[in-house]
């Protein structure tokens, strides 16, 4: 069956909580930017929930962020705020609870500067609810705002501004550690990338300037959601697809500033039968093909079990005859562009 690859975003903030746009800016920015979907993760707030819906040709999803001081999470598919004074454990168990579920967000800040505070994930032991079997958990591998503003400095911050590229360094080896042990450990993890837009406006020598604009953000990190079948026109059925494509891993992401990556294909396949992101096939009947094609020349690597065990140039393909986590990362011009959810191998 022929897949459909869907682009959209999620992590954004409206005026509904320290964002500077509404939610009609909101997705005429998003559209402009080529986008189906988008997730609105506005701070402890369901206030702009009525918007949902198809709008002008992107379909609007309205969840929010938990945020306590420390320890964030992207609170999906829920009907009331939680309560963001109980502990990540406590208010994880919640979501869940009320049928939920959720991505850890930006987990791996060490940075203090006057853009921002440190927003890290505290424990990492604190991975998903207690009560774990056949619930699925996402963590926020690549944040937008989070990676640039954690290269930010007094000396360069015009500099970034400018150029913000500069500022962009892809996922933490830490995040990626922690991701790749959570599936080999059977916790099954998503991976997305999160665009955390705000538009902030910041008082400059020469007048207020916006830090930055939606629809810049929004040609950045995209995720790819892998479908079935084009969104549905109802709306509830359409989100339903978004969420279960996130939830199942079947989506990669690229910061489309280096390229756009819709024409990426990553799968298993064995005797006419294929396999694809989040997909858990075994190798009863033998090894599997592990093939991957980006639709460019960067530099692809396949992961294994959190180390690279093959590698190419656009293309790379290798025989799996071991049980593992596998996923693939891609690169342009020595920086990192896209990386896939893994296909999962069992014995």
């Amino acid at each position: 069956m022929t897949k459909i690859t869907v682009p959209g975003a999620l992590h954004m903030h409206t005026v509904y909580s320290d964002g500077t746009g509404t939610l009609t800016d909101v997705v005429a920015a998003a559209r402009a930017a080529g986008l189906r979907w988008i997730i609105v993760t506005d701070h402890d707030t369901l206030e702009g929930q009525s918007y949902e819906g198809w709008r002008d040709d992107v379909l609007v999803i309205v969840d929010h962020e938990i945020t306590p001081p420390r320890n964030h999470f992207l609170a999906l598919n829920v009907d009331s705020v939680m309560d963001c004074t109980r502990a990540p454990q406590d208010f994880i168990d919640d979501v869940y609870r009320a049928g939920g579920f959720g991505i850890i967000a930006h987990p791996d800040e060490r940075v203090r500067n006057d853009f921002k505070d440190i927003y890290r994930w505290d424990d990492w032991e604190v991975s998903g609810p207690r009560e774990r079997d056949g619930r699925v958990v996402g963590i926020e591998l690549w944040n937008l705002m989070s990676d640039w503003a954690e290269h930010l400095t007094q000396r360069n911050k015009l500099p970034l501004f400018l150029a913000p590229r500069l500022g962009l360094s892809g996922p933490s080896p830490a995040t990626l550690a922690w991701w790749d042990n959570l599936n080999m450990s059977g916790r099954r993890t998503f991976g997305v990338a999160g665009v955390d837009a705000h538009a902030f406006r910041q008082r400059a020598p020469w007048g207020t300037v916006e830090v930055f604009p939606y629809r810049w953000c929004f040609s950045t990190l995209t995720n790819y959601l892998l479908l079935d079948a084009p969104l549905a026109d109802d709306a509830v059925q359409a989100r339903n697809q978004v969420y279960s494509a996130l939830a199942n891993g079947r989506c990669h992401f690229a910061n489309r500033l280096d390229g756009d990556a819709r024409a990426l294909s990553f799968s298993a396949s064995r005797a006419g039968a294929t396999w694809q992101m989040g997909d858990t096939p075994t190798l009863r009947d033998g090894p599997l093909l592990l093939s991957a094609d980006v639709g460019s020349d960067a530099f692809v690597r396949l992961i294994g079990n959190g180390r690279a065990i093959a590698s190419g140039v656009g293309v790379v393909r290798h025989s799996a005859a071991t049980p593992g986590v596998y996923r693939v990362e891609a690169y342009r011009g020595g920086k990192p562009w896209l990386y896939t959810n893994p296909i999962y191998i069992e014995g």
